[in-house]
């Protein structure tokens, strides 16, 4: 009805908010119920099978060959149908519409509006500019002024003012447990002092509640998958446990009468809530809207005769009273998406949360005023059809699905055991790589026991010349830290080593020697990860590496060849990162935030030298590169006054403490250095490298698909790098390198699932240099890649 639709494209893919993920699958739903109802549930089935044929590469063909028409086609006549449809049902309510005013319209979410007790203030949960309804903070408004304060982050659930307006109380998930999980405590802020305060420590609990007298807090306990009220004493510190559900029962936003003898509140067991009035003294709970329909987020009146509360019992909620007394229903708004969490203010006003085309929004009614039920008529929830889709197709039936139906308050005796790990199967993705002019083929695989105590992601590739790549992470999580084993292995044939001929003709009479080379490289990481705090992670581990090569070469008895390890490694790695990085659609494209990494290495290297004979055999001859380094990688990412724009800079730092070989030096050129150059032109002990980065939105919501791949957004880029790799004391700036470039970067998804990122970077060194005879700067450096996402 707002001409909000997702296109026929954006149907496809994911990658969206919160609120545009959820249309994915409801307008998915939605088109496939038109297209059963229209051309028969055999379509389904039909369009499902036209998908196994391997020239298909996406759903358009498969649907115009079960239905004669093609994917585009189909959704313009469902988009009609349903512009039709829903003039028709909605028509009393669009005439007679009643939604108040909006006091809150940024963001996504808008939830749980809490007046103040003098009615001057509106607390409530507010995403801002997130794009996920689950990151709110709790806010308070002054409705007098327009003025908005943050209380505390990382707020969910329902929130309560204290009798006398000086704090609020509500829930937050930043406690943790031994083993790194979230759960919420309740906690409380003084708005006086500014100061917040922890209630409770690891209980599971949310949506508190203050008493009349200011005395005790109402809160839902989580605890084995059931839901039961607790009242915290805020003298005492003591907890009650004042309800006793077992069987899987949720619970919601438990109110305390006016009075202080009853706590009203939802109870959901399967689909919907019903409202319960618990009764303080006598212990026990009395249903008080128990019907088909679903009832929620109900509130006392300020006198305690009436609840206020959302119903969908036309089909779409709506804001209701009950007097507790006389049992009369009110209607108080006529709305078109929903309305939920009403809070009644001290003189009348109704504030509410209301469900639009773009979000949940906080509205307020200044003189609520009933509402006749003819005016409030949804006449889908009376079975009512319009006449365009009366089209004598016979309504498909799932009747003969066979389901397994469970009542989990009759639950049998089951034994209670220990959780034994249950792996998933494992999966297989082929691999395609093209490697220095070869075709390498082979495949991931990777598995995970369904809790993720445990799991491993591996992958193969070989090509012809028998060069493969090999690796395998495993990941074990049973304790509080994270245990995990890298193993890595890479051979590689070559007809080009001129080092190393020089090695072996010192060492041997080798007449002639030969081209033939073959590299096999093999390292294993063993370590362990833990999250001292959120967004922090303390990485440390083993490492051991050892660099091998066979050589052939010719004797006066023919050809002969030469095993030998050119590199053995030995380094004690300690890894700090804090990625603040902000969670937005955006992140990976046009990240806004910080992330910093500093890096440890104690390294006990041995590095080939030549060989001695020794009793007619070679030996290696190794010295030794003992030594400490250091790491730095610094980015800032800042968001700029004009939206979607970003200003980055990347701050990368080095330092080795001992003279090693340039085997063992930083590398400061490249995609990851600076980009004028290339990877091995700027080599040293030591590293500083700056990076700055203005990027912007060439184009938004592209919306446009070519066979397999959606395109989505394009982000242009202009950067600078300076910076330098360096053996001296001091730093001489004057040698440091400088270059310019353009990025292009592309969000892309394949296949309907799999994100799928391209970028291209363009960089021109401005400065000139030699090395070992090799000139560099003054030209053009090209770098593109196509991934699941960006190295750069």
């Amino acid at each position: 009805l707002d001409n909000r639709l997702l296109t026929y494209n954006e149907m496809g893919v994911f990658g969206k908010n919160s609120l545009g993920n959820e249309k994915v699958y409801n307008h998915g739903y939605a088109f496939v119920s038109h297209l059963a109802d229209k051309y028969g549930i055999e379509t389904l089935r039909s369009a499902t099978r036209n998908m196994k044929s391997p020239l298909r590469w996406n759903f358009d063909g498969a649907l115009k060959k079960a239905t004669g028409k093609n994917g585009p086609e189909l959704y313009d006549e469902w988009v009609s149908h349903l512009r039709s449809q829903y003039a028709f049902l909605l028509r009393d309510i669009l005439a007679n519409k009643v939604e108040g005013t909006l006091v809150e319209s940024t963001g996504l979410a808008n939830f749980h509006p809490t007046w103040s007790p003098d009615g001057s203030k509106l607390a409530y949960l507010n995403s801002g500019d997130n794009d996920y309804l689950s990151r709110t903070t709790l806010v308070m408004k002054d409705l007098s002024t327009g003025k908005t304060k943050s209380i505390s982050s990382g707020v969910h659930y329902a929130i309560s003012w204290s009798p006398d307006g000086s704090r609020l109380a509500y829930a937050n998930r930043s406690a943790r447990s031994k083993g790194g999980s979230h759960y919420y405590d309740i906690y409380t802020y003084d708005l006086r002092r500014n100061k917040e305060q922890r209630e409770t420590r690891g209980l599971r609990a949310h949506s508190p509640n203050w008493s009349p007298d200011g005395s005790k807090l109402v809160f839902i306990v989580n605890k084995d998958g059931t839901e039961n009220l607790g009242v915290l004493d805020l003298q005492t510190r003591n907890v009650d446990s004042i309800t006793a559900f077992k069987n899987g029962e949720q619970l919601a936003n438990p109110r305390w009468s006016p009075n202080g003898n009853m706590i009203l509140f939802g109870k959901g067991l399967g689909n919907g809530q019903d409202l319960l009035l618990f009764d303080v003294a006598a212990r026990t709970a009395t249903p008080l809207v128990d019907d088909p329909a679903d009832s929620r987020d109900a509130v006392f009146s300020g006198d305690g005769r009436s609840i206020i509360f959302s119903w969908d019992k036309t089909g779409i909620f709506n804001i209701y009273s009950l007097d507790l007394y006389s049992k009369e229903v009110v209607q108080w708004t006529n709305v078109v998406g929903g309305a939920f969490m009403p809070s009644l203010s001290a003189n009348g006003k109704l504030a509410f949360s209301t469900f639009t085309s773009s979000g949940y929004k906080i509205a307020v009614l200044d003189q609520p005023r009933p509402i006749e039920a003819a005016k409030a008529q949804y006449l889908a929830a009376n079975g009512v059809k319009p006449t365009s889709s009366q089209n004598g197709t016979p309504q498909f039936s799932v009747d003969k699905i066979s389901l397994k139906k469970i009542d989990d308050s009759q639950l049998p005796d089951l034994q209670v055991k220990p959780y034994a790990g249950h792996y998933s199967a494992i999966s297989f993705l082929p691999r395609v790589m093209i490697d220095y002019g070869t075709v390498k083929l082979g495949s991931y695989l990777y598995s995970s026991d369904v809790l993720d105590k445990y799991g491993f992601l591996a992958g193969f590739d070989v090509n012809r010349h028998g060069d493969y790549d090999i690796f395998a992470l495993i990941d074990y999580r049973k304790f509080g830290p994270t245990i995990f084993l890298e193993l890595y292995n890479q051979v590689q044939n070559t007809s080009v080593d001129v080092d190393s001929f020089e090695i072996i003709r010192r060492a041997l009479p080798v007449d002639e020697a030969s081209d033939k080379f073959r590299y096999n490289l093999i390292e294993a990481d063993l370590g362990v990860k833990i999250n001292p705090w959120e967004k922090n992670e303390l990485r440390a581990a083993f490492v051991f590496s050892r660099y091998s090569a066979r050589a052939k070469f010719q004797e006066i008895s023919g050809e002969t060849s030469l095993n030998y390890n050119y590199f053995i490694g030995r380094d004690f790695s300690i890894r700090f990162t804090h990625n603040g990085i902000k969670t937005t659609v955006d992140s990976d494209i046009n990240p806004r935030g910080r992330i910093v990494t500093l890096g440890y290495d104690r390294e006990f290297n041995k590095f080939l030298t030549g060989f001695e004979v020794n009793d007619a055999f070679l030996d290696e001859v190794y010295d030794n590169h003992n030594y400490n380094k250091f790491t730095l990688d610094w980015q800032e990412h800042w968001g700029l006054p004009i939206k979607d724009h970003t200003l980055s800079f990347d701050l990368q730092g080095g330092f080795i403490d001992a003279e090693v070989d340039s085997f063992f030096h930083f590398f400061g050129g490249g995609i990851l250095g600076n980009r004028g150059y290339p990877y091995f032109s700027i080599e040293g002990r030591k590293l500083l490298l700056g990076r700055a980065t203005y990027r912007f939105p060439l184009f938004r919501n592209i919306d446009r698909r070519l066979k397999h791949l959606y395109f989505d957004e394009i982000f242009l880029g202009l950067f600078y790098d300076y910076g330098n790799a360096f053996n001296e004391s001091r730093i001489d700036f004057d040698r440091f390198k400088s270059s310019v470039g353009v990025q292009l970067r592309m969000d892309m998804f394949s296949f309907y699932s799999y994100p799928t990122r391209f970028f291209f970077n363009a960089a021109y060194g401005l400065d000139e240099f030699q090395i070992a005879n090799q000139g560099y700067g003054k030209e053009w450096r090209f770098y593109f890649g196509l991934s699941f996402g960006y190295l750069d």
